[in-house]
């Protein structure tokens, strides 16, 4: 059995250790494993070709508007949806809808609508905006008002199809409600258009 003399093991070490130190030193030149854990805030990480990127996508009702019409007892809902996230929305149709509902409190009746959100839309992009026709006796201008609400809904599949380009990052926006006082102040007061946010 042969063995080796300390100095040539100490010679081996050396450059085995040469070699390690130098591909260590080439791989954190071109590989960034991890960017966004150094990256200031607000910053968005670089994407490595062959990496899936992660998107950030957050549709939200931005605004609802009710608008009286030339007649008494007329009133028109208008809405406006919001990519409020830093990456742009891509989605498969029918996947992602709106729906409106503007309730008059005496009668009960409903004045329904719904319209799908569009598939594609930038970061901070409006993805629709919708105004119904003039509804008569929308609400109740007497006693008993009514109220609005405005809902994004989305497929239940949607989270598992492999896109986060269409994975919604808050669902605390996805909903917005005009309440009764709110709809009685407007139909009581002078102005012609109010604008909720």
């Amino acid at each position: 059995m042969k063995t080796l003399s300390i100095g040539a093991v100490c010679a081996f070490a050396t450059v085995l250790s040469a070699g390690t130190a130098a591909a260590q030193e080439r791989l954190s030149i071109n590989i960034d494993p991890l960017p966004s854990s150094r990256l200031p805030a607000g910053v968005a990480p670089r994407t490595l070709p062959g990496l899936p990127t992660v998107c950030r996508v957050d549709p939200a009702v931005a605004s609802v508007t009710l608008t009286k019409g030339s007649r008494p007892g007329q009133v028109s809902v208008s809405y406006e949806i919001v990519n409020r996230g830093r990456s742009a929305w891509a989605s498969g149709a029918r996947q992602q809808s709106v729906s409106l509902q503007a309730r008059n409190a005496n009668t009960g009746r409903v004045y329904r609508s719904n319209r799908a959100l569009p598939v594609s839309a930038g970061a901070g992009a409006s993805m629709l905006s919708f105004s119904s026709p003039q509804i008569s006796n929308a609400f109740d201008d007497f006693e008993f008002g009514g109220d609005v609400e405005v809902a994004i809904a989305y497929d239940p599949d949607i989270y598992i199809d492999g896109n986060s380009c269409n994975d919604d990052t808050s669902s605390a926006n996805n909903q917005f409600r005009v309440e009764n006082a709110d709809v009685m102040a407007f139909l009581r007061g002078s102005a012609t258009s109010r604008t909720f946010r």
